[in-house]
């Protein structure tokens, strides 16, 4: 299973099924969230720190979401 588990509230809002054939693509669009966003340093780089940081952050909650919403 993938980082993503600790994001499920997030899929959810997004309304982003969670299949076999799309699991790599939410790593993906998770990892590269977190990846630029610790690079500038809104968020930590720990996936279990930036998914807290994430879901109390509307701002960055919101661009995530929208970021997953091309999958559903």
């Amino acid at each position: 299973m993938g980082c993503w588990k600790w994001f499920n509230g997030v899929l959810k809002e997004a309304e982003v099924s969670i299949t076999d054939a799309n699991k790599s693509k939410i790593d993906q669009i998770i990892h590269k969230y977190i990846s630029e966003q610790s690079s500038y340093g809104r968020c930590s780089a720990d996936w279990r720190k930036a998914r807290k940081e994430i879901n109390e952050n509307p701002e960055m909650r919101t661009e995530l979401i929208q970021k997953l919403k091309a999958l559903a």
